[in-house]
Formats: structure tokens, sequence, C-alpha cells
């Protein structure tokens, strides 16, 4: 058995960011771009009109002044059209947003400043104009005004999200060089258990360790493979175990304490798996167990996590340890490997273990300035009531003591 900082050493230590590879751009949503995004048009692609109006030469409505200027509307252009047309003196085209400009015109007068119920003149009309503001050139977007073709739009290194996917799409980006979704297998052990759409008879439990830890995948932008169940036999636990480690993290839960029926370490051995630890002063989750399975030739490991069954101590080891094993996996930096700590004050008592930190669920709120926590009611390691509720795991250090109502505090927020 191991202390938790040793433990947490050593997950960071043996995980490795995985190679980027061409994927999608939408599926790489959330992910770090390995090579930059280059453009291949101009954008605007065109001078275009930013707003509904009129599309005039500067010299017809500047020499106006304040006056109005009365011009024949030539042709109508809504956006996607175009013409050959051009717009020559005491002519204009009446566009909308997003139109090409026509030829010959210079600048967009808004469609408010007609007069005399003119706003509403279409090819072969006349229209009635007064723009006491006007500027030459107004209301236009000049092409490769936001950037030029061969222009590198996005730089390795940027994060895909909703702005930055939308920017390499313009560019013509369908495909990206970027850091890959991370693949996590999960499976429960346990010949107690049943799938959760199942009325549990007497003695059988409901997997929920299952849905659980897909969903923290889910949260952290990865790939969820459920493997779903395997009864407590070394056959059933080893062909699910093979077919885990193709991806790049293995998740198991139950089978790794040290009963009789707790197959999972020695299966792990059998399938060629390295164990780094096994065992580590923390409650909940002391019987974790973490290990990777080396490929070689320039394949990257699989990292093999054994959670303990009890759903809270199997959600703790996730946020502890897989997390930043995700994390690392993923290509993010070292500030987002760990949930936040916080200094807080208790406003209930909570006892520590004599012998290895303890995590507690709790609600956090403002107190003024301070941050305060308050324990929430939970029964141990098999509640996932008061962890459902939790914004935050009090973190208690190993032969603390009680520590009263009042006492500062570290927590581990959860969001």
């Amino acid at each position: 058995m191991i202390d938790l900082a040793d433990a947490l050493a050593f997950v960071e230590a043996t995980a490795q960011p995985l190679p980027p590879r061409r994927q999608r751009l939408l599926d790489a949503c959330g992910r770090t771009l390995a090579t930059g995004v280059v453009a291949d048009c101009d954008s605007p692609p065109w001078d275009r009109a930013m707003m509904d109006g009129f599309a005039v030469r500067n010299a017809d409505v500047a020499a106006a002044g304040a006056a109005a200027v009365e011009l024949d509307v030539v042709v109508d252009l809504a956006a996607g059209d175009v013409t050959k047309l051009v717009i020559r003196d005491g002519t204009c085209a009446r566009i909308m947003t997003g139109a090409p400009i026509p030829p010959g015109a210079e600048a967009v007068v808004p469609i408010e400043c007609a007069l005399d119920g003119t706003a509403g003149g279409h090819a072969g009309s006349r229209v009635k104009l007064a723009d006491p503001r006007f500027r030459a050139g107004q209301h236009l977007a000049r092409q490769g005004a936001a950037f030029r073709r061969g222009q590198e739009v996005l730089a390795a290194g940027t994060v895909l999200r909703a702005a930055e996917i939308g920017l390499a799409a313009e560019a013509g980006a369908t495909h990206v060089v970027a850091a890959p979704r991370v693949r996590v297998a999960m499976l429960s052990t346990g010949s107690e258990l049943v799938e959760c759409d199942r009325e549990p008879a007497f003695g059988q439990t409901r997997n929920s360790n299952g849905p659980m830890l897909a969903a923290a995948v889910s949260l952290l932008g990865g790939e969820p493979i459920p493997l779903g169940l395997a009864a407590d036999r070394p056959e059933a636990i080893r062909a699910a175990v093979a077919q885990g480690l193709a991806a790049d993290i293995l998740l198991l839960s139950g089978g790794v304490s040290a009963g009789d029926l707790d197959l999972v370490p020695e299966i792990f051995r059998q399938c060629g798996v390295e164990k780094v630890f096994h065992k580590v002063r923390l409650k909940p989750g002391k019987p974790v167990w973490f290990g990777r399975l080396v490929r070689g030739d320039g394949e990257p490991d699989t990292l093999v996590f054994g959670l303990p069954g009890n759903p809270a101590s199997s959600l703790v080891c996730f946020e502890l340890f897989v997390r930043p094993a995700f994390q690392i996996l993923a290509g993010r930096p070292r500030s987002d490997w760990h949930l936040p700590h916080v200094r807080a004050r208790l406003l209930a008592p909570c006892k520590a273990a004599p012998d290895r930190p303890v995590y507690l669920p709790c609600r956090l709120a403002r107190d003024g300035q301070t941050l305060v926590a308050t324990p929430l009611p939970w029964t141990g390691s098999s509640d996932l009531l008061g962890m459902a509720g939790a914004e935050g795991l009090i973190a208690l250090p190993a032969g603390g003591g009680r520590f009263e109502a009042g006492a500062e505090i570290d927590v581990v927020r959860r969001w």
C-alpha cells in the first residue's frame, strides 16, 4: 500500500499524451490542434453588404449632403445573387445583407434612409435617399478584411471550441490534425450485478458503476465504450479484459480487493498488464489498482485501472486517478489535470481517519468572502445519494482527529 501523493505521481509519470491524428472537424471539438489551419480562401471572399439597403456610388450620395437624392433602382440583389450590371451615376441596386457589392457600387445606404414610401423600391423604380451621416465606403465588408487565402487562422495548440470550429469551417478545413478523442472501455465485475433496466432479485444489485463511469468519461470529452457485466468467473473477466485493452484506458470496477472472488489483479497479470501500484492509503478507495499494457512499436500504452466495486469509492478513485490520466492522454495542460483544491470553513464537525486521508461529500456556499463547507449525510463507500448532492469533497488528512465546526479545511471542488 502506498501514500496518495505517491500514487498520483505514478499516474502522472505513466500517462503520456496520445499522438495526434487527422480527423473530421466536428470530431475534434474540444481538443487541441497539433498543426495549424490555413485558409484556402479570402474572408469575405468578395466585397459584400453589411446591411439591407441600397448599393450606391459614393459621389451620388455625398454630393447631396443632408439633402435627399433620387436614384434609379436597376437590380435587386439578395444574399447569393450576383450581377455583371454596373452601377453608374444616378443608379443604385437594392441589396440585402451578405450579397456581393455590384460593380461600380462603393457604399450601402441603409433601407431606413429611404424617404416618401420608397423603401420598398425594386428594380425598375426610383428610390429617394437621405443619409446625413453618410461616409464613403460605409456598410460594406471588403474582400479579405478578416483573413486572406494562405493565412494561418488557427495556430497549433489552439483548443477547438465553437468559434474555432466555425472559423476552421469558414477557412475550408473539413479535417484537422488534433489530439484524438480518448477511448475509455468500462467493465463492471460481480455475479450479483444486473443491468439497471432489470428489477434486482434478492441478493442482486443494479449496475450503477457502468453508467456512472460512462457519464464521467463523457463529461471529460472522451468516448465511453461500455463492455457490460462480467460474472465472477476468470474466463468471463479475461475475455472482457482482452477486448477492453484495445482502448486507450480500461476501467474495471470490482474484484480488486482481497476476497476469494477478487480475481482481477491475477487476470491483469495473465493479460500482460504491468502493475504500477495496488492499494492506496485512501478512504474511500483503498483497493484501487493501476497498471499499463506496454504495446511497443511506437503504439501508445493502454492505461488500466481496477476501481473498487462500491460506487462512491469508484467515483472518488475516478476523480483522483483516472481524471489526470485522461487529461494527460488528451494533451491538456497541467492546470486541467486535477480538480481544483480550495480552502473552506467547516459548518459541522468531521472526523478524520488515523491512517489515511478521508474524502467526504459536502455542499459549498459563501458567507461573505469566506467559502463554507457543509458535510452531507453519508453512510459510506456504497452510498451514491450523498455523492449525488455534493458540490465538493472535504479532504481530511490522515491522523487529523476530529475537525470541529469553524475549522479551516481543504475541499476538492467537483465543478
